[in-house]
């Protein structure tokens, strides 16, 4: 099972802040208490300690979660899932960090990688270990790979780069783009909202923080708008003035996390992970007062062990929900009040799916996000079994945000490998026609996540390509070919 670090760290969980400095709290999270004797130690005189690391953890226990590590270049000081390094060791054939924090219950917890081997400058394996009060309470192995520009690329290939806007605050997730303007979320910071009628001049026009919530996807339908919450469910708003949204209400009555929304016709789609693991089914033929339809389960999937709904795409009476370590599921919704599970792919994580019409045939694109992660290109025309037509990869360390499908071409958002470019119109043969490299290891911020670069990409037909990245903030694209 591989753990939802997407949504919630079980790694790194229920932690507060501060330094532990007792050698009980470190007990068998020290170096001198992790056995590294068969381990190649020698090797790691070639190590180069230094950059931004993806890093994958295998627990013992069978489960796993891909993170990252920083070891130059913050004025922080190193880092490692996220955390401040506060003890490192590195050496000819030494290579240990260590995490001290202090839970929220007063439980000193230490966070512990060290070296095994090195097949190369940029390639490390070795442990893991974490503690509480002393105490080894997870351990197992990880790989790491230095992060850097696939060899052979350069900046760009058929792609170019027309506008650039970064964020006031906060990193960039989520986006729509509508009447001429693109519409921003950034977490706690809120929405930004930018005019984008010149591309080449994107422009900050206005901007709402929420006073104490997250703000997720969001969506714009008409003159309405509306933004999925870790608080507050859905926020609706009026876009009568497309730069100043109105709040008016927000759904469900009793508050849930709603983590994405898909609109088909008068009825609006929301994923929700928690505290259901539901998708919530509404009609909007009054777009600012939605009713609630139905609260969706979808059949057969086991939250407890992390198979929760993260994204969700509706087309032609079918329902399609990205479901994580479950895979993606296939609903039929002609009556949207009551969905019928119709079939699933379980081959791997799914994260988000795109749905077209290629030739005769109903095809989906469901991209995963995790260590390993890949786009599978399903034949979905007989619901009942998706098939496996193709796939498509890159290197296992980095990992596929988001997908958007424009006729026959698909775009890809990989994180640090950036914008790709697919010509999907032989869908079980994917190809590759273009590409913009957007992740800069020199950028501040960079190496504090494994889902760290290109984030969502939109399509409006346009002739541009709307992006989101973590750090960069707003891109917008348009192909030269």
């Amino acid at each position: 099972m591989r753990r939802l670090f997407a949504l919630s760290s079980t790694l790194v969980l229920a932690l507060g802040c501060g330094k532990d400095g007792t050698s009980n709290a470190k007990a068998e999270c020290q170096l001198e208490a992790i056995d590294l004797s068969s381990c190649q130690r020698s090797s790691l005189a070639g190590l180069q300690p230094e950059g931004v690391w993806n890093l994958n953890v295998q627990l013992n226990d069978g489960t796993g979660a891909a993170g990252s590590m920083r070891l130059s270049g913050l004025a922080s000081g190193a880092s490692m899932l996220g955390l401040t390094v506060t003890e490192r060791q590195v050496s000819s054939d030494t290579f240990f960090l260590a995490s001290d924090l202090v839970g929220t219950d007063d439980i000193n917890l230490r966070f512990a990688l060290a070296g095994c081997a090195s097949t190369g400058p940029g390639q490390l394996a070795g442990m893991f270990r974490r503690c509480q009060n002393g105490q080894l309470d997870l351990q197992g192995t990880f790989e790491a790979v230095r992060v850097s520009r696939r060899a052979g690329e350069t900046d760009s290939d058929k792609v170019q780069l027309v506008g650039e806007i970064a964020l006031p605050r906060g990193s960039a997730t989520e986006l729509a783009v509508a009447n001429g303007h693109a519409y921003v979320t950034a977490g706690r910071e809120g929405l930004f909202i930018y005019d984008v009628s010149k591309p080449d001049a994107p422009r900050k026009a206005a901007e709402s923080k929420p006073s104490d919530d997250v703000y997720n996807d969001v969506l714009v339908n008409g003159t309405t708008l509306y933004l999925a919450t870790k608080n507050s469910g859905i926020a609706v708003f009026d876009l009568t003035d497309p730069e100043a949204p109105a709040r008016v209400r927000s759904v469900p009555d009793k508050a849930v996390e709603v983590n994405a929304l898909a609109v088909d016709g008068n009825i609006l789609y929301a994923a929700s992970p928690y505290p259901n693991a539901e998708v919530l089914v509404y009609d909007i033929t009054t777009p600012t007062a939605p009713t609630l339809l139905t609260r969706y389960f979808v059949e057969g999937a086991e939250p407890t062990v992390g198979e929760r709904p993260l994204d969700v795409t509706a087309l032609g009476g079918r329902l399609y929900v990205s479901h994580w370590t479950y895979g993606m599921t296939v609903s039929d919704v002609t009556n949207p009040a009551k969905p019928k599970f119709l079939g699933r792919f379980g081959g791997s994580t799914s994260r988000t799916t795109v749905v077209g019409t290629v030739g005769s045939r109903t095809v989906a694109f469901d991209a995963g996000e995790d260590w390993g992660a890949h786009l599978s290109v399903l034949n979905v025309t007989v619901p009942q079994a998706p098939e496996q037509m193709g796939e498509f990869r890159m290197r296992p360390e980095v990992s596929i945000r988001s997908v958007a499908l424009a006729g026959s071409k698909l775009y890809v958002a990989y994180y640090q490998d950036g914008l790709r470019v697919l010509d999907v119109s032989v869908p079980g043969e994917p190809r590759q026609v273009g590409y913009y490299n957007t992740w800069r290891e020199s950028d501040l911020s960079r190496g504090l996540t494994f889902f760290d670069g290109l984030n969502t990409l939109r399509v409006p037909g346009d002739g541009y390509i709307y992006a989101t990245e973590t750090v960069r903030g707003l891109l917008i694209f348009r192909e030269t070919e």
